[in-house]
């Protein structure tokens, strides 16, 4: 496989646009379609499934598909074939995942048939529509992940890539965020769902770029490693012994629970603690999103003097301490001198340093690790180490969304959501501090 040229950097970081941008959708707004907002529920808004029902079988389904990644992971690192290890899958997940997500919004009990709490056939049909989804969407994106530690030489280099990934994700939260909201308010959330589909397309750019195959370069031969096939289980073993990662894992799936809480709440504290419309919510995401290129740059600059793990820690405290402060966006909170959406466009601001550091350390880390490994055993388990960080990070996500869907039954569910993000993400600054790796970086020559 051939090191990308530095012109070739955005074309490659373009490939997480798409597929991550509706994942996050799926993640962020299929809680918010199957059951509404209390205050859009006393205008009309249709209730699709019960919510005891909807966390138990999400977070199974959620569970079972983070599973079947880790296989999925190995075929890819241990693949040999004439066409390469690593593109085949990504070619051959894009149509299905476009597909399923687009039978996402489709329920099948709909109108008379439904109960004041929903049925519990959208649900099941939900957990197994998601299951599909979330299955392609790891076809496709554990491969290209792990062409990041195969195609980058060093650590300088792959926190840049990270970096063009995370501007290219900011445009996702920004159309998840900002513009999605718009859109259901003008056409409806399924309609939206078509007009966002193209998106997927974005995908083409890594596969474009990525070059597998015999290499020519002399130079870069002698400087990659023999590698090694590595069996399933023995890869899951030495994946869970290395020290390094667990330690990383600890800290990304702590943070990871609470930002996804926090996400996942976003439209029904905006309903329901601020009275916002969706419109106005995405004014309010607009001003999380906007500074995030800027703070990319802040990152960088904090990267190479002082390590990137140092930027990784103070992006958790800062987003902690905006928790915190978040619900005193409370519509109820008569003495704030500003309007609630005011409050929450401050908030939005400051907390897009963290946004852009969070959006950057999941794509870095584990291919830094994989190739801190490759360089020391010739063992090129990539695929792997960013599918166990999946597995682990979708049973949070779904432990995220299943707890946040029991806890807005409760009407003040609102204020505490944010609280529990901030205390997750102070958590997660504890456990990163063992962490050997991130500290300043020194150029290759």
């Amino acid at each position: 496989m051939k090191y990308l040229k530095r012109w070739q950097e955005p074309i490659y970081a373009l490939g997480g646009f798409g597929p991550g941008f509706l994942y996050q959708v799926v993640i962020s707004y299929s809680l918010y379609f199957y059951r509404p907002a209390l205050s859009r529920i006393e205008l009309g808004a249709i209730v699709l499934a019960p919510a005891g029902l909807y966390a138990i079988l999400m977070l199974l389904a959620r569970v079972l598909d983070g599973v079947v990644d880790i296989p999925i992971a190995s075929w890819t690192d241990n693949m040999k074939i004439r066409k390469g290890k690593r593109k085949p899958l990504m070619i051959i997940g894009l149509v299905p995942a476009m597909i399923s997500f687009i039978l996402l919004w489709y329920p099948p009990i709909t109108g008379s048939m439904l109960g004041p709490n929903g049925h519990w056939l959208n649900v099941v049909y939900l957990a197994l529509l998601s299951s599909v989804f979330f299955f392609c969407y790891t076809l496709i994106t554990v491969p290209y992940l792990a062409t990041l530690s195969e195609i980058v030489p060093d650590e300088q280099s792959r926190v840049r890539v990270s970096s063009w990934k995370t501007f290219f994700a900011t445009g996702g939260y920004v159309l998840n965020f900002v513009i999605a909201p718009i859109l259901f308010d003008k056409f409806g959330i399924q309609a939206t769902m078509w007009l966002l589909l193209p998106v997927f397309l974005s995908f083409l750019g890594p596969i474009l770029v990525i070059k597998e195959g015999k290499c020519d370069d002399k130079e870069e031969v002698e400087d990659k490693p023999k590698e090694q096939e590595t069996p399933l289980l023995e890869s899951i073993k030495l994946t869970f012994k290395n020290k390094t990662f667990l330690v990383y894992m600890l800290s990304c799936a702590t943070f990871f629970f609470g930002l996804q809480f926090f996400l996942g709440a976003i439209p029904f504290m905006a309903a329901d603690m601020m009275g916002l419309s969706d419109s106005q919510l995405g004014l309010m995401n607009a001003a999380a999103f906007a500074p995030v290129p800027v703070m990319l740059i802040i990152f960088n600059f904090i990267s190479k003097r002082r390590g990137s793990k140092l930027g990784y820690q103070i992006a958790l405290l800062v987003f902690a301490a905006v928790m915190f402060l978040y619900p005193l966006a409370w519509k109820g909170f008569n003495f704030m001198p500003v309007s609630p959406i005011v409050w929450g466009i401050i908030m939005g601001v400051f907390a897009s340093f963290s946004i852009a550091v969070f959006f950057t350390i999941p794509y870095a880390y584990p291919a830094e690790i994989a190739a801190v490994e490759l360089k020391s055993t010739g063992r090129n388990r990539a695929g792997m180490y960013f599918a166990v960080q999946g597995l682990i990070n979708q049973f949070m996500g779904s432990l995220a969304g299943s707890t946040l869907a029991l806890l807005l039954t409760w009407k003040m569910g609102v204020l505490v959501a944010a609280p529990i993000a901030g205390v997750m993400c102070i958590l997660a600054c504890i456990f990163i501090r063992p962490y050997p790796l991130g500290g300043k970086m020194e150029k290759a020559s």
